[in-house]
């Protein structure tokens, strides 16, 4: 086995969806191991170590939530992308809050997960993007600490900088506030999510052509935010988003 390759614990009882990831994944290089009940995931993940866990939650023996919590109570930091058909935003948060790095709701597309998976992995790895990272016309320079759009540049403050570079670092991948502010601002800041909020609202006036009808920087039902992965028109982020206060 290649020292390149990620060791994947795949936890689904859909036979269907089982063989199709495990199809899909084998072909893209990854060692997957798969198992179809909370008990075997529990005994995978204390004799063995994986890179990754797709994780469905509602397994024959129990709560594919309760693995999340088990993993994340013992320390172990490997990460989790949830693949379940449980849509509600509810589910979605506490999926996250129980210590997952992504959700995905099936049915899925296999080029969707892949791409989530490159994600976490490259987040988890310490290889974050650095330098120039662009999306559409939105562009930003963590060595330059500059930032902008085609050729006009941005008067960012520190803060707004750095939630707007880590949001273009993770295109698509919805964040509580609770996320961003640990992410962002550090375990040790003592604010609230309104502090997310106030620097969205900024970053949004300073970024976007119409800040009530971002292409950026979208709104996230009962979650928080994410960076759209395709910023073509304001359109689209009124699909499956919407405003919250933020007062």
């Amino acid at each position: 086995m290649k020292s390149s390759t990620k060791r994947i614990l795949l936890v689904e009882d859909d036979h269907g969806i089982r063989r199709e990831l495990l199809q899909s994944l084998g072909s893209d290089s990854y060692s997957v191991q798969a198992c179809c009940t909370s008990k075997d995931a529990q005994e995978s993940l204390e004799n063995g170590d994986y890179d990754l866990v797709l994780l469905d939650l509602g397994l024959p023996d129990g709560d594919g939530i309760e693995i999340c919590k088990w993993l994340r109570a013992a320390g172990n930091t490997t990460p989790i992308i949830i693949i379940t058909a449980r849509d509600a935003v509810e589910s979605r948060i506490e999926g996250l809050n129980a210590g997952a790095d992504d959700y995905v709701v099936k049915p899925f597309q296999i080029g969707e997960v892949i791409a989530r998976m490159q994600s976490v992995l490259r987040r988890a790895s310490g290889t974050t993007l650095s330098g120039r990272i662009a999306l559409g016309d939105l562009w930003a320079d963590s060595e330059a600490r500059k930032s902008g759009r085609t050729d006009r540049e941005f008067q960012l403050k520190p803060r707004e900088f750095d939630l707007l570079f880590f949001l273009l670092q993770n295109p698509g991948r919805a964040w509580t506030r609770e996320q961003l502010l640990a992410r962002v601002w550090g375990p040790d800041f003592e604010g609230d999510g309104r502090t997310v909020d106030l620097h969205v609202r900024r970053l949004r006036q300073k970024i976007e052509d119409d800040a009530s009808d971002p292409r950026f920087i979208e709104t996230v039902w009962g979650i928080g935010y994410r960076m759209s992965d395709s910023p073509l028109t304001g359109e689209h982020a009124k699909e499956g988003s919407e405003a919250v206060s933020e007062s």
